[in-house]
């Protein structure tokens, strides 16, 4: 078959064919480029993620720390607060304890004491006797105050302990406590003080007026106690 009849075009079929080949080698490179921009960008892309991903890993490893470290800090100052407050409840069970230890134990033998001494000598008319019935009382009761001292300035001090670590409304009651105990102890000395008139006068009204006194502090005392016992329950959950 003959193509002599394309010689006439071959020049311009040359032309088509150089042009495509152009347009194909143009096309090819703009490709290439945009593969090679799509792969920096793709790399940037990895290392930007990474980067990200590292920040974020660390980020995460930082407030799993803080999170523990906060867990750990509220866990001992829980502990630290519990045992605190059940040292101090169990003073003032102590004090409790001791007091009507005093009031029914100690105290009782010397009241039976001075009666006994004390109505022998007025039935001999033995001032002196009387006199010194009294003054033994008083020195008896006076140790006893003494030793019931000590223990509420125990009190006291525990309570300047837990004053540190207590909540504002703790340190309230804490107060009213405080203040409960010291009328306690005044009352309780000034019952002393009129319990060898209102023995000899034989003042029953007195007595009981002094009794009804010392049951409305106690009961006050009481009602502090439970407020305290409450009020540290909702703290420690608060933790």
């Amino acid at each position: 078959m003959k193509f002599d009849f394309l010689i006439p075009y071959i020049q311009y079929i040359v032309y088509v064919l150089i042009g495509l080949i152009l347009l194909y080698l143009r096309t090819l490179v703009k490709e290439r480029a945009k593969i090679r921009v799509l792969r920096k960008k793709n790399k940037l892309l990895t290392e930007e993620t990474e980067e990200i991903k590292s920040k974020y890993n660390k980020e995460i490893e930082i407030i799993k720390k803080e999170h523990l470290l906060d867990i750990e800090k509220r866990k001992y100052q829980y502990e630290s607060k519990k045992e605190q407050y059940i040292n101090f409840f169990k003073l003032l069970d102590n004090f409790n304890t001791d007091s009507n230890v005093i009031a029914q134990e100690k105290m009782i033998p010397i009241i039976e004491e001075f009666n006994r001494n004390y109505l022998n000598a007025a039935n001999r008319n033995n001032k002196r006797g009387e006199t010194n019935a009294t003054t033994v009382m008083s020195k008896k009761v006076q140790k006893l105050m003494f030793e019931s001292n000590k223990e509420l300035s125990r009190i006291k001090q525990e309570t300047n302990t837990i004053r540190i670590i207590a909540s504002d409304s703790i340190l309230k009651t804490l107060n009213l406590l405080e203040l409960a105990y010291d009328r306690s102890f005044e009352e309780s000395s000034k019952m002393m003080k009129d319990l060898q008139i209102q023995m000899m006068t034989n003042d029953q009204e007195g007595m009981k007026r002094s009794q009804r006194e010392m049951q409305e502090i106690a009961n006050a005392i009481l009602k502090f106690k439970n407020d305290l016992i409450q009020q540290m329950r909702i703290e420690l959950n608060e933790i």
